[in-house]
């Protein structure tokens, strides 16, 4: 049994071991997030490190750069971590050259992974505690700069909406497990898959819609292709600025997707709902985002 392998003890942790988040399996989501930000950082290496304190681990739940041999090399003593700092402060760590600064010099992440530069900020829970750190790194020195911060940090709302999508889903899981009839006393949580597509000339379609779309919005998946040109059918108005926005500053700096915005449905009935994803280049010059949508009521309630 790996380090992995071995169940955290404290009970924030234990939530996460249960539905995979812990385990040494990979998650694709994770992967592409990583590498994603080491090629938008142009760095050397990107890491999603969960913080085990009570047992001395930290995991590398996802790398890009670092690599790694085999499984057992992505959990290691929380003495090689500069991720500690970022989740035991529930703050961005900002380190431009290790060796030369006095909080570091000596660290044994220098040795141990060559990190000189280093940029981390925290990912938090469903209860809004920080348990893992997002990080990029390099071998040489770096200044990081205000903005880096940013982009950064919007990476990590992604990573920390995903983490809090799959908590209620195995929450949902056990109540509906508990409940008398099962699986038809409760319903799923809902999570709808759309591509969106942006042409250079401002031209909007949603290209592909999951089933799901149907439990969301309540209409069917065709429906919504045909008569919308984003995900933000139904939208309150007062939450639409906003929303449209989130697609802009996703685009502009080529970073992760994530906003949460209410709509009112033809009978009256109001959701709110949680998206995110990750922009790419589309088809003739466009933008495209592989959109999750879910629906996030029961998160707010």
């Amino acid at each position: 049994m790996s380090g992995m392998d071995v169940p955290p003890t404290d009970s924030g942790l234990i939530r996460l071991y249960e539905n995979g988040v812990l385990r040494p399996t990979r998650t694709p989501v994770f992967d592409r997030v990583v590498e994603q930000a080491r090629r938008i950082f142009s760095c050397q290496a990107s890491l999603l490190t969960i913080i085990d304190e009570a047992n001395d681990r930290q995991f590398f739940k996802a790398e890009a750069g670092l690599m790694l041999t085999a499984d057992e090399d992505r959990v290691t003593s929380l003495a090689y971590s500069f991720c500690r700092i970022v989740v035991a402060n529930s703050a961005p760590l900002v380190i431009a050259d290790a060796r030369i600064d006095p909080r570091f010099s000596g660290h044994l992440a220098i040795g141990r992974f060559g990190v000189v530069a280093y940029l981390g900020v925290p990912v938090k829970d469903e209860t809004g505690r920080a348990i893992a750190a997002l990080c990029v790194a390099e071998s040489r020195p770096r200044d990081w700069t205000s903005a880096n911060v940013e982009v950064l940090q919007a990476f990590a709302e992604g990573v920390s909406t995903q983490i809090k999508t799959m908590v209620l889903s195995e929450r949902m899981r056990t109540a509906i497990g508990q409940e008398p009839g099962g699986a038809s006393a409760l319903p799923q949580p809902t999570s709808a898959v759309l591509t969106y597509h942006h042409a250079p000339d401002g031209t909007e379609t949603i290209d592909a819609a999951t089933a799901e779309t149907e439990q969301i919005w309540g209409i069917p998946a065709a429906e919504y292709m045909a008569r919308f040109g984003d995900v933000f059918a139904f939208c309150m108005v007062e939450d639409y600025p906003l929303a449209r926005a989130s697609f802009g500053n996703s685009a502009a700096g080529m970073i992760p997707w994530h906003h949460r915005w209410r709509i009112r449905l033809p009978d009256g009935q109001v959701k709110w709902l949680e998206g995110h994803g990750l922009p790419a280049s589309g088809r003739n010059g466009g933008l495209t985002w592989d959109c999750t949508i879910n629906d996030a009521t029961r998160l707010t309630s």
